[in-house]
């Protein structure tokens, strides 16, 4: 219930190509984040933008001549693989909001920790930074007469 948003995580995936090249590229996760969604890549989420946590968090960067990043801690259920029980949110994923009181695409730099109760894990949060808007799918290219 206090999971507000849903969110599709994406992870960067490497694509060898038949010229010997190697392309990038964001992807959905293919594997069931949220066991009440069971939707390939969803995650029910809380992306808070006005909370930190003293000494955890890293502070936002000064940077003149642009609009500041959007920091926050966003909080999910403990996604593990049922075989290896390893976490399945990684440094390094982004979210997309999908539905939800706060949109964007968030990546995450930080490696997931879990808050711990009396008993074990209890749920994920870590911090997120909201990534640029220009480098989304669909958006102009960055610089001229680059391929689309």
């Amino acid at each position: 219930m206090f999971y507000r948003s849903i969110a599709q995580v994406m992870r960067l995936t490497p694509v060898m190509e038949t010229v010997g090249a190697m392309s990038v590229s964001w992807a959905p996760v293919t594997d069931i984040l949220d066991p009440f969604l069971e939707i390939p890549g969803q995650l029910a989420c809380r992306l808070d933008l006005q909370f930190t946590r003293p000494g955890k968090d890293q502070p936002m960067p000064l940077a003149a001549g642009r609009a500041p990043d959007r920091i926050g801690i966003l909080f999910c259920d403990l996604v593990t693989d049922p075989v290896s029980g390893l976490p399945l949110v990684l440094s390094g994923d982004r979210f997309t909001m999908i539905s939800g009181p706060v949109f964007g695409t968030f990546e995450v730099r930080v490696i997931p920790e879990a808050a711990l109760d009396l008993l074990g894990a209890h749920h994920y949060e870590f911090q997120v930074l909201e990534t640029s808007q220009a480098l989304q799918p669909g958006s102009p290219t960055p610089f001229p007469g680059s391929p689309a």
